[in-house]
């Protein structure tokens, strides 16, 4: 059994994963002997602000594992469908992940959900301006300065299922969306 060991979970929607996911990645193995990577919000796709499906999801942060040379065996990706009831929300994420020692999150909001419940440790955040979903997901709809902000194996994954004329017609289809409610 390998109980003995010390897992650090990261929670995301990585749409995209990018560099600082990465980074955030090397932290945990300061730390812990395994990484635990939950993919929130697995459910949601084909939106400008979760473009990408679960799976191709899984397909980016593989890739990136291996392509930083990753040892796979001390990582778990696990897709995780939200739970929309934030009180249980912490409940329904430990059943579907492997067990974890500590929770790494910069968000606030999931702090204070699980605050005294497991230990928090807050990442060291690289370039957070720069390396955040919503501003890949900006800059892909309208320039390729977007893949310098996700690893290699990543943008080659993001451009062999079309993802950047996904986000123009989703951004398309979001926008017009608010014209007409506008209307």
């Amino acid at each position: 059994m390998v109980d003995n060991l010390k897992r650090g979970l990261m929670v995301g929607r990585f749409q995209p994963f990018h560099k600082g996911h990465l980074c955030l990645v090397g932290q945990i193995f300061e730390d812990c002997d395994e990484v635990v990577i939950a993919i929130g919000s697995a459910q949601i796709n084909y939106s400008y602000t979760d473009p990408f499906t679960a799976g191709e999801r899984i397909m980016m942060i593989h890739a990136a594992l291996v392509e930083s040379k990753v040892d796979l065996t001390k990582c778990h990706i696990v897709p995780v469908v939200n739970d929309e009831n934030n009180a249980r929300w912490f409940g329904h994420l430990k059943s579907m992940v492997p067990h974890f020692d500590i929770l790494y999150s910069g968000n606030e909001f999931v702090t204070n959900l699980v605050s005294g419940q497991t230990e928090i440790l807050k990442p060291r955040f690289s370039k957070r301006k720069e390396y955040n979903g919503t501003n890949i997901r900006k800059l892909m709809s309208r320039s390729p300065r977007w893949k310098k902000l996700v690893p290699d194996s990543v943008a080659g994954i993001i451009e062999q299922i079309d993802g950047v004329t996904r986000i123009r017609f989703l951004l398309n289809e979001k926008l017009s969306e608010r014209e007409k409610n506008v209307i």
